[in-house]
């Protein structure tokens, strides 16, 4: 135990961890979601989002800074010539279910949208309000542009809105622990995979003395 809470806080007292291609960013989209406030931006395209692009076509975001209540700026322009759409829709939801005439709303399918004219660049600013993998669509072409954002848990894991020593100390009490074991806090296993682990540990350490 004490060797795993050393590990902590030598990750704390290293500083910064990125950049690199650890699961907490997505840096060939947006260099921003490195940021503590996440931001992307994403080329239209009716071939699928980002196509041809280094991030592959339709990426998952992803950011370590990215969880329950933190907003999350959608940054899109056109590059085929055709009218489209940013759409977040709740989980699950299949691209036969979305439609340019869905109405958005934080109780609805479609959480929020912004519309993307051939000419102009569309700008979203969202809070996502749980951790969970949300659908990214285009609502006229939602079978060919349809990414995902992943949505961590919170690092303020006692949810004193402070992210600090506690949280570090929370998550390292448990380091090792899965879904199978009798002590498991879903609260600590930041990233969602059923285990608490160091990427875990790192997401804390990422978001350490922020208010939240």
């Amino acid at each position: 135990m004490r060797a795993i809470l050393l590990l902590a806080l030598l990750v704390l007292l290293a500083g910064p961890v990125g950049p690199y291609s650890f699961p907490g960013t997505l840096h060939s989209v947006s260099a921003a979601l490195s940021m503590p406030n996440p931001e992307y931006t994403l080329q239209a395209n009716f071939n699928g989002w980002n196509f041809s692009q280094s991030s592959g076509t339709n990426p998952t975001i992803v950011s370590s800074f990215l969880f329950p209540g933190q907003i999350l700026t959608a940054n899109a322009y056109v590059v085929d010539g055709l009218t489209h759409s940013l759409a977040y829709y709740q989980p699950g939801t299949q691209p036969l279910q979305v439609s340019q005439f869905d109405i958005c709303g934080p109780a609805n399918t479609c959480l929020a949208m912004v519309s993307l004219p051939p000419s102009t660049p569309g700008a979203l600013q969202f809070a996502f309000s749980s951790a969970s993998t949300f659908e990214l669509y285009c609502q006229f072409h939602p079978f060919q542009m349809h990414g995902k954002v992943f949505v961590y848990r919170s690092p303020d894991t006692n949810g004193d809105h402070a992210v600090n020593i506690i949280d570090l100390v929370a998550v390292a009490l448990v380091f090792g622990d899965n879904s199978t074991s009798s002590g498991f806090r879903p609260s600590s296993d930041l990233n969602r995979d059923n285990v608490v682990n160091i990427v875990d540990l790192v997401v804390v350490a990422l978001n350490f003395g922020r208010t939240v």
